[in-house]
């Protein structure tokens, strides 16, 4: 099935941290690799669905989406990525994974950040017209990992839905009721990781034992993190001009 990454180029980088996401599709059958939104002139070898981006990311996710699911160029199943995600080790398919349920999420991030962010703000409001609309203790899917989509199934949702969308992949997830395996996130935004005692005690062993990586851009530039994935895939792949 085909790779599908909603993308708005990041000027001071030139999408370097794609770069990197799509030499690690190496790991993961598919078939063709799409942007939808925009493409750095170094990208070759792909679909590309040009979407024009606004400063509002809230407002690129969903018009790239839209965009992606309307489309006869992506197949009717595809497979979902950000351009900071990697795909460490080979696997044959997407694991269907979430983070647990939204209430015990939004309980850890108000424990790890009392101040509170526009994130969280977002993450509450969703939780609560979940709520509203029925769902008794809807599961959060905010996980920085590769999703498995429909395109059926996301015009349905998109046809449904009369509220703003500010979590996709959470409220997709459970409009479809996906269920699956709930798993720890595993994005590392600073070093070290949180409150992560795995990683802080030996970074590098955490990181060889994870599936899936996905880092801020500060770590990807100087941290350990992203000096770990860049020595994973120092060869170009066929994505790269």
């Amino acid at each position: 099935m085909d790779i599908v990454y909603l993308v708005k180029v990041n000027t001071k980088s030139n999408g370097n941290d794609l770069r990197y996401s799509l030499r690690s599709l190496k790991n993961i059958p598919h078939d063709k690799v799409i942007l939808v939104g925009e493409k750095p002139d170094w990208v070759t070898n792909v679909t590309f669905i040009p979407v024009e981006q606004t400063d509002i990311k809230k407002a690129n996710i969903e018009n790239n989406l839209r965009a992606a699911i309307d489309s006869e160029l992506v197949s009717d199943d595809f497979v979902l990525m950000n351009d900071d995600f990697y795909i460490m080790k080979p696997i044959s398919e997407i694991p269907n994974l979430n983070f647990g349920p939204m209430a015990d999420v939004i309980q850890m991030y108000d424990d790890r950040y009392p101040d509170g962010s526009d994130y969280m703000r977002t993450m509450k409001a969703q939780y609560a017209e979940l709520l509203a609309s029925g769902y008794e203790n809807p599961l959060s899917y905010e996980l920085h990992v590769p999703m498995m989509m429909n395109k059926q199934k996301a015009k349905a949702f998109f046809t449904e839905i009369t509220e703003p969308v500010y979590q996709f992949r959470s409220f997709y997830s459970n409009f479809i009721n996906a269920g699956g395996i709930s798993v720890p996130d595993v994005k590392v935004f600073i070093e070290p990781r949180h409150n992560d005692k795995a990683y802080n005690a030996n970074p590098i062993a955490y990181l060889e034992n994870q599936t899936f990586l996905s880092v801020t851009g500060g770590s990807f530039k100087t941290g350990i993190s992203g000096e770990f994935i860049k020595s994973k895939f120092e060869e170009k792949s066929i994505y790269e001009s």
